[in-house]
């Protein structure tokens, strides 16, 4: 583990790029997450690469505290293929780091 931590599924950028796999990026600055600025923690980001028009998740890199348990929902969504929509209407609870993944959705 690193300090700020780093974790990823699926591609990346670079990896999408390299595939010549076409993706659009969604991203959200965790800066912004009201759990993370009363923790002192406000800085990293939830980086999510899409098929282009849709919402199925080619992968996802999380930069930030707690970044090791955040991926845990994208890996369940990836691996059953459900996408930012159905993230999106999930309920997460208020205040929590887990609420930086219903928003970036």
């Amino acid at each position: 583990f690193t300090d700020p931590e780093v974790a990823r599924v699926g591609l990346n950028e670079k990896d999408a790029k390299a595939a010549n796999t076409p993706f659009e990026v969604t991203t959200y600055g965790i800066d912004d997450l009201d759990r993370a600025i009363a923790d002192s923690e406000a800085h990293g980001f939830v980086k999510v690469l899409t098929v282009p028009g849709k919402d199925k998740i080619l992968g996802v890199t999380i930069v930030g505290t707690h970044a090791g348990d955040l991926i845990a929902e994208y890996i369940l969504a990836m691996k059953y293929g459900i996408g930012l929509n159905k993230i999106l209407g999930t309920i997460h609870i208020y205040p929590t780091l887990a609420e930086a993944n219903k928003y970036a959705a």
